[in-house]
């Protein structure tokens, strides 16, 4: 494989973010058929595509996914770059966060990023893992505060203080032949459909239980951190949180096909003590305001 071009990596970070070639010519201040080669000479190197088209919109590939994921990186890295250079880094505040691996990155994107709009704006770090394991590191400030979809485990939640941040329903997400097959009889149909599972965290125990108690089996074709990533290519449903609804069918193409009635999610924030604050945390709390 060729080197990287990282002008090549950053149009393609922009139509993945603005989900349209032309808008991202607009951003770019390029023209179109511009943008669109270089995208095609980046699919060229890699040898697979990065795009499909949805509607009029264009939604990354699976493996669109990795490359935006390791995008963002590399061009986050680069502003830090530029602010250390300028002097200015010593004068920027910090912000370490703990978010659970278990958590659909869409949603994590949504309320981490909004600490980007503060002013100063603090530089960033996200910390993954597992709930439990940001007892100790709260306690020390080495974090400001944790994302979880679960409490932490009693012995760490005597020292540790969790608000609800989100809470809603969860449902059966699809394709869209699958999405309306399986919608005719709801939950009925569940049965033997294909499936892929979250591999772990509070929506995995909240789904098994959930088809335990009505008796349900479908086929589960695999258990992934993210399902929805692989869900079209799998031609499988997924099961996640109502709020991110329109995020899976603008990204992913899946279409709701019922909800798991009695059931629930809920996003927690955790901080080291009641009353604990700090400005990154408001502008989160404000970000899931939204989302209701």
């Amino acid at each position: 494989m060729e080197r990287l071009n990282y002008n090549h990596l950053l149009y393609f970070y922009t139509v993945a973010r603005e989900g349209s070639v032309a808008r991202a010519g607009i951003r770019l201040g390029l023209k179109q058929p511009t943008v669109s080669s270089q995208i095609h000479a980046m699919e060229a190197t890699f040898g697979c595509k990065l795009f499909e088209r949805v509607g009029r919109g264009l939604r990354v590939t699976p493996t669109g996914e990795t490359v935006f994921r390791y995008a963002e990186s590399i061009f986050a890295i680069g502003e830090e770059l530029v602010s250390v250079l300028d002097g200015r880094a010593g004068d920027i505040p910090k912000l370490a966060v703990g978010v659970s691996s278990s958590l659909p990155p869409a949603l994590v994107s949504r309320l981490v990023h909004a600490v980007f709009a503060l002013n100063p704006r603090p530089m960033l770090t996200v910390v993954e893992g597992a709930p439990e394991k940001f007892a100790l590191q709260l306690a020390s400030n080495s974090l400001q505060f944790a994302l979880a979809d679960a409490q932490p485990g009693n012995r760490a939640l005597g020292k540790m203080h969790c608000r609800v941040l989100l809470e809603c329903g969860v449902e059966v997400f699809a394709p869209e032949v699958l999405s309306r097959k399986v919608r005719r009889e709801f939950p009925a149909r569940l049965a033997g459909a294909p499936v892929l599972m979250p591999s772990s965290g509070a929506l995995c125990r909240e789904v098994e239980n959930w088809l335990k108690s009505r008796k349900l089996k479908p086929e589960i074709l695999a258990k992934t951190p993210h399902p929805e990533t692989h869900a079209a290519s799998a031609g499988a449903a997924i099961f996640a949180p109502s709020l991110l609804r329109e995020s899976l069918k603008k990204h992913h193409g899946l279409l709701p096909a019922g909800e798991l009635e009695g059931s629930r999610w809920r996003v927690f924030a955790v901080t080291a003590e009641k009353g604990t604050r700090c400005p990154g945390l408001d502008a989160v709390i404000d970000a899931a305001s939204e989302l209701h």
